[in-house]
């Protein structure tokens, strides 16, 4: 299944999407849960030491971000303040304009990424 963010968004079933990934992807990871309101979460997904998935998410908002990092750098990321956009690596600083990405299309970069840059 494709999730994708509608308009509503329900916290539970969003942490538990992501779990899901997590699953799918990254099933060795330790899913960690930094920061948890009722209107905003902060994940870190540790992969190993040094490399982890950190992914923020304000439900009123809808503001999201994904970052893959390495030794405290992003390597790359997805967010959409001022629309959805890609920071590809090597150039982490530059944005991409993209489509709305679903959750499983983002892990699915990530897991990509992490083989090159692990």
């Amino acid at each position: 299944m494709l999730y994708t963010l509608s308009k509503v968004m329900n916290p539970e079933k969003f942490l538990a999407e992501i779990r899901k990934q997590q699953m799918r992807f990254f099933p060795e990871a330790r899913f960690v849960v930094m920061e948890e309101l009722s209107f905003y979460a902060k994940i870190r997904l540790v992969i190993k030491e040094e490399l982890f998935i950190e992914v923020r998410c304000n439900f009123r908002s809808l503001g999201q971000s994904y970052v893959l990092v390495k030794q405290k750098e992003r390597i790359a990321g997805f967010d959409n303040l001022s629309g959805w956009h890609f920071h590809p690596p090597g150039k982490a600083d530059t944005h991409q304009k993209i489509r709305k990405p679903s959750l499983e299309e983002i892990f699915e970069k990530f897991h990509k990424l992490v083989f090159e840059f692990a």
